[in-house]
């Protein structure tokens, strides 16, 4: 196989896993691309900030009603010997548009995350944002209180940003995450020793509490739970019980 298609077969993989196409084996083989190759993990990072600038910016179009105009055209029925091959094509165009694409942005209010869903994500974006040098994060943790206003708005639920300096973290900020059913809010910390953790917090539409679960991929592991209308996950690279230990720390500065 040349390097051109070895090339073009990786970018597709990057894409395919950028938007959530891929197998749990596929995901693990292009995880170990991107921590090989620090340019296709910024890649990633970037095709996963743009789908989350589209989100923010079609959010408040979602909320608008249907033009009077375009819903009558939709509620027409005209008999089968007036349909045209072109007003068929647009009808159905339409109904695309405002079918399909609009239960994709709206899917996360009919299909609840679950915290297993959450480790997941939680992984994937800790593997792609973690590596980062100078933009691990969208908002400094300098600016904690814009950012815990700005995510637990964008989420939809309030939520207090953990002070994990007593673990020996300090907050290197956040971001907003496209998560799968919905926004996300992902806050990084980072120890003397430059190791870093993420935490990512969710809506997910029920009100109920589950115990601690851990997710293992690789060399990451992620500890999740579900507390009231919060599930969280807490990311990183470390053995079990020093996990379960953070995990334990951020669920109790949460309740705080």
């Amino acid at each position: 196989m040349t390097n051109e298609q070895n090339e073009h077969m990786d970018e597709w993989a990057l894409h395919a896993y950028a938007d959530g196409e891929l197998s749990s084996e596929q995901r693990r083989e292009v995880e170990a691309l991107m921590a090989r190759d620090p340019e296709a993990a910024r890649k990633v990072a970037d095709w996963k900030r743009q789908r989350e600038l589209l989100k923010s910016a079609f959010d408040g179009v979602l909320d608008e009603p249907v033009p009077q105009q375009l819903a009558a055209t939709l509620r027409r029925q005209p008999a089968p010997r007036r349909v045209t091959p072109w007003l068929a094509m647009a009808a159905a165009v339409l109904l695309l548009l405002f079918g399909g694409l609009g239960g994709w942005f709206l899917k996360g209010e009919t299909a609840p995350v679950t915290v297993a869903d959450l480790g997941r994500q939680a992984i994937e974006a800790h593997t792609v944002y973690a590596v980062e040098v100078r933009h691990p994060v969208e908002v400094p943790g300098t600016d904690k209180d814009h950012l815990q206003a700005w995510l637990s708005k964008r989420v939809g639920t309030a939520f207090k940003v953990p002070d994990l300096s007593e673990q020996g973290y300090a907050l290197l900020g956040g971001r907003l995450l496209a998560g799968d059913e919905g926004p996300a809010a992902m806050l990084m910390y980072e120890d003397q020793k430059g190791q870093r953790v993420s935490v990512v917090l969710a809506a997910p539409g029920t009100d109920m509490d589950t115990a601690l679960k851990l997710q293992e991929q690789g060399k990451l592991i992620a500890c999740t739970w579900q507390d009231g209308k919060l599930a969280v996950a807490v990311a990183g690279e470390m053995a079990r019980d020093p996990m379960m230990t953070l995990a334990k720390a951020v669920y109790e500065k949460l309740e705080g």
